[in-house]
C-alpha cells in the first residue's frame, strides 16, 4: 500500500509556557507520517528541555543561535519543511489527535481545486477551559463544506475579520506557496505582522477554494501575554487594516470598485477606532497618520 503523503508540522516557538501541551499534541496525531519541526527562537533552555522530555523520532528541533523573529521564525520553518501539506502550530495553541488525518482527507479527497483546508476552532484560556466564541470563530458552517476562494476572500475583506482562522486552524499545500522576501506574509511588496494570517490566506484562495470541516480540530489559547505589543506594533496593526484590502486587490479580489471603497473604508472605520482607543506616542501616532492620507483619497476622502 502506497505511504501517505507527508505532513509537516512546523512549531514556531518562543513561550514556553503553554509548549508542552503544544507539542504533545502534535506528537499524539493519529496521522502516521508526520514530521513536527520545533524552531526554538528563545533565549533559555526551557523550550529544548521540553523537547528532550517529550522526544520523538519524528521530531527536530533546531534552536535559533540569535533571535530571528515572527517573519523569521516562521520562513525558517516552511524552508526546512519536506510534507506535502503544511501544518503551522503556534507555541500556545493545541491540536485534537485526529486534526491532521482529516485534513489530509479532505485535500486527498477534493483535490487540486482546494488550496487550504480550515475546521472550526474553539477558544480556550490560560488554564485550558473553554470561553465563549467571537466573531471571528463563530463556525462558518454546521456542516462539511467548500468556499469559493474569491468569493470568501472578498467576503473576508468587506468583514475585516478573519473567518478563515489562526495558523494553527489551517493546513495547506506546500507547493502553493512559497517566501517573498523571505516571508511568507507579504502580498505585493507589502509585508503583514498582525495580519499576517490574513494576508497568508488570501495568497491561497487567489489561487483555489477553501474546505471547511465543521468539527472543531484545534484549540486556539488566548492569555495575557498575547495583548503585549510596543507603540510601534500598535499604530502598524492599525495600518494594516487599510493596507490590505489595496494589496488584495492587486492579486486579484475586490474587483468591483463599490466593494473596493466600501472594504477601504471600514479598514479605516477601524484603524480609527483603534488609534482613539490607543495612548500611541507621537512617532507612532504618524505612521497611522502618514498611511491615512496615502490610503484615504482611494475610498472616496478621509
Amino acid at each position: 500500500m502506497p505511504r501517505r503523503p507527508l505532513v509537516s508540522i512546523l512549531i514556531p516557538a518562543y513561550n514556553p509556557r503553554f509548549f508542552e501541551p503544544c507539542l504533545v499534541s502534535s506528537i499524539a496525531q493519529t496521522y502516521d507520517n508526520i514530521e513536527i519541526i520545533v524552531a526554538d527562537d528563545s533565549e533559555g533552555n526551557d523550550i529544548r528541555d521540553v523537547v528532550a522530555r517529550r522526544r520523538a523520532e519524528h521530531v527536530r528541533y533546531v534552536h535559533n543561535p540569535t533571535r530571528l523573529g515572527f517573519h523569521g521564525n516562521f520562513a525558517q520553518l516552511f524552508s526546512r519543511a519536506k510534507g506535502r501539506y503544511i501544518k503551522f502550530l503556534n507555541d500556545d495553541d493545541v491540536l485534537h489527535v485526529n486534526c491532521v488525518a482529516k485534513m489530509v482527507a479532505a485535500f486527498e479527497f477534493l483535490g487540486p481545486r482546494i488550496s487550504l483546508v480550515t475546521s472550526r476552532r474553539q477558544l480556550i484560556d490560560e488554564t485550558g477551559a473553554m470561553i465563549p466564541d467571537t466573531a471571528a470563530t463563530r463556525p462558518l458552517s454546521d456542516r462539511d463544506c467548500t468556499f469559493n476562494g474569491r468569493m470568501l476572500g472578498n467576503e473576508l475583506l468587506l468583514q475585516s475579520i478573519n473567518r478563515v482562522g489562526e495558523p494553527s486552524a489551517v493546513m495547506f499545500r506546500h507547493s502553493d506557496v512559497s517566501l517573498s522576501s523571505d516571508t511568507l506574509f507579504r502580498i505585493v511588496r507589502q509585508e503583514y505582522t498582525c495580519l499576517a494570517d490574513m494576508a497568508l490566506w488570501l495568497r491561497l484562495l487567489a489561487v483555489g477554494s477553501m474546505a471547511y470541516l465543521a468539527a472543531p480540530l484545534s484549540l486556539i489559547r488566548i492569555h495575557t501575554g498575547q495583548l503585549q505589543v510596543s507603540d510601534e506594533v500598535a499604530a502598524r496593526c492599525m495600518v494594516e487594516r487599510y493596507y490590505l484590502p489595496r494589496d488584495a486587490r492587486r492579486i486579484g479580489f475586490l474587483e468591483d470598485d463599490g466593494e473596493y471603497r466600501s472594504a477601504l473604508r471600514i479598514g479605516i472605520d477601524l484603524a480609527r477606532k483603534g488609534l482613539r482607543n490607543t495612548n500611541l506616542s507621537a512617532g507612532a501616532r504618524a505612521i497611522f497618520e502618514e498611511a491615512q492620507r496615502q490610503i484615504a483619497s482611494e475610498a472616496g476622502g478621509g
